[in-house]
């Protein structure tokens, strides 16, 4: 993605996270060459781009820091069974609520 990423783009991203999660908890073991790694390279750019959103009172650069390294944790732990499923509802909440507010505020 060389082009700045949209509320729809981390929504699309966050949805497939909570399924590849739901689908690794089921039993599925995913192949690191043909899904893991061509996922993460779509979508770390996201997690990079978030540095770079605008701050607003709210969503200042250290939450937006913050944020990349959950994101980053969370693209690479929703592909392991036994990441656990309370700190992956955490992580994933936080996400959530971030990209919501800079949805919101028009700041992606």
């Amino acid at each position: 993605m060389s082009r700045n990423a949209s509320y729809s783009d981390y929504r699309e991203m966050l949805e497939e996270i909570q399924r590849r999660y739901e689908q690794a908890r089921a039993g599925y073991t995913f192949d690191f060459t043909t899904e893991i790694e061509p996922f993460l390279n779509k979508y770390k750019v996201l997690a990079d781009q978030l540095q770079h959103i605008p701050t607003d009172d709210r969503l200042t650069e250290t939450i937006r820091e913050v944020m990349s390294d959950e994101l980053m944790e969370l693209l690479m732990s929703c592909h392991i069974s036994r990441f656990s499923l309370k700190l992956y509802h955490e992580k994933y909440k936080y996400i959530n609520m971030w990209v919501n507010h800079a949805g919101e505020e028009g700041l992606l």
